[in-house]
């Protein structure tokens, strides 16, 4: 299962004064069926610039891959004791 994401125009927080992030950012989830039950993330990644007050401009990138997933058992156990 995968959703993307890409700004169609610049979003603009405080006036585009505060915060302005660029149209073209784009945002990617991968999602992938773990031992035939569950949906778990498998990749996340982001590429966008922005730009921060009037001061400087941010351009980020990256990339998060996600593995490993075990299937845990735990057992528990319940008891009550009558009220003294």
């Amino acid at each position: 299962m995968k959703l993307e994401a890409e700004g169609i125009d610049d979003l603009k927080s405080g006036l585009g004064v505060l915060t302005r992030l660029h149209k073209g950012a784009r945002l990617s989830f991968l999602r992938r069926k773990v031992n035939g039950e569950v949906w778990l993330p498998a990749v996340v990644s982001y590429n966008g610039s922005a730009r921060v007050g009037l001061l400087f401009m941010l351009r980020r990138s990256g990339t998060s891959e996600f593995s490993g997933y075990r299937k845990y058992a735990v057992e528990t156990s319940e008891g009550f004791s009558k009220p003294k």
